[in-house]
């Protein structure tokens, strides 16, 4: 009896295949513009013009990646309003869906790779701080991790090209970075400050 194949490429298709990251997520950060919607629509709603003009890019070609969020569930429209004669769009992130998702993703990559005893080691990496920030530092932080994603990836498509000859070689490393408010500390340092202990 002939195996069941993939199309085109002649490799047995995976039966029950785990996926520790949501596709329509890894699909979402596979591209540096996508990412960097997500990144700018956690501060709120914006519109592809807008995106466009903080990127010094044409606001067509942006819209196209807008559209690819919005079929896989990532953003949604909010609202239309009328600019210079021009119906612009904005749109705001489907918070549920990436936060919820990414939250749920890191947890169980975590606890999987802790009992395949590969979340410490030399080749792991794992660091947690908390810091006060202003506004300015806060979107000084978020641009530095938005920064590391990106090349993250590239250097993943780096190595993609060498791992053609030595496939073998090629280990599967997770990567998630988070930054958000911490309202458990913030309520933390006023109890201490009522109590004028810090």
């Amino acid at each position: 009896m002939a195996s069941k194949r993939s199309k085109g490429n002649g490799r047995r298709e995976p039966k029950n295949l785990r996926q520790v990251i949501d596709p329509a997520l890894a699909q979402a950060l596979s591209h540096p513009l996508r990412s960097h919607i997500l990144m700018t629509l956690g501060d709120g709603t914006a519109s592809p013009s807008e995106v466009a003009k903080e990127l010094e890019m044409n606001a067509r070609d942006l819209s196209y990646h807008f559209g690819i969020l919005v079929e896989i569930g990532m953003i949604k429209l909010v609202r239309t309003e009328k600019r210079r004669g021009v119906l612009e769009h904005f749109y705001e992130q489907t918070q549920s869906r990436f936060r919820i998702d990414l939250l749920r993703d890191a947890a169980q990559a975590a606890m999987e790779a802790r009992q395949d005893e590969t979340f410490s080691g030399l080749d792991s990496h794992q660091g947690r701080i908390t810091v006060v920030l202003d506004e300015q530092g806060r979107r000084d932080v978020f641009e530095l991790m938005q920064a590391t994603i990106e090349r993250v990836l590239e250097v993943g498509e780096q190595c993609s090209e060498s791992l053609q000859e030595r496939p073998e070689e090629g280990a599967p490393v997770e990567v998630f970075v988070m930054g958000f408010e911490n309202t458990a500390a913030a309520s933390r340092r006023t109890l201490r400050r009522s109590a004028g202990t810090g």
